[in-house]
């Protein structure tokens, strides 16, 4: 009996939750997301920091006919991710290993896949299609297991300043000055 398209998700997230720790020695901490809303598998962070990106990890058990790795993801147009702190994560999985890895961030991987009409047009389909050992568009992203960590850390310590936290910033959550019959609510505050 083959796995589910639902299996085999949960597969790559969890083959990504564990080698993204193994291959950076812990330093890579995910976080499963409970309720996947928006395509959203995992978010992983560098120990320590409040950087992170989000991961949609996707697992492959085979070759198509032509050689090639195939996945793909279908959204709402307007709900195709395009932040650069928005990572793709394809797996091809043989004879119960990992085997080659490709991590894309969203604007490249909005770029190279092919985009096609999905659920009666009401949605677009992206289909990833590369090869494990041949050069083509997404071999620049191709890594070996040992390599993922270092990729995923080397992609969030590359991110745009406008997707990390400014230094110092935070928030102080206080509750209201209203009466209790008003209800309890929280106010932001500022800290200074």
């Amino acid at each position: 009996m083959a796995l589910s398209d639902v299996q085999a998700g949960r597969i790559g997230e969890f083959l990504l939750a564990v080698y993204s720790m193994l291959t950076t020695d812990g330093a890579l901490v995910p976080f499963q997301v409970d309720a996947d809303d928006d395509h959203r598998d995992l978010v992983v962070a560098v120990k320590g920091k409040s950087t992170f990106a989000s991961l949609q990890a996707k697992a492959c058990f085979g070759l198509g006919a032509s050689g090639f790795v195939q996945s793909n993801a279908t959204y709402f147009e307007k709900s195709i991710p395009n932040d650069p702190s928005w990572i793709y994560v394809v797996v091809l999985v043989l004879e119960l290993a990992p085997v080659t890895w490709w991590v894309v961030p969203a604007p490249d991987f909005n770029r190279l896949t092919t985009h096609s009409p999905a659920r009666g047009g009401r949605e677009i389909e992206l289909h990833f299609r590369a090869h494990p050992d041949r050069d083509d568009a997404f071999a620049p992203f191709r890594v070996d297991t040992v390599e993922l960590g270092p990729r995923l850390m080397k992609l969030i310590a590359a991110l745009p300043p406008s997707t990390k936290p400014l230094p110092g910033a935070r928030l102080v959550l206080a509750h209201s000055t209203r009466s209790p019959s008003a209800g309890s609510t929280l106010t932001p505050r500022d800290s200074r």
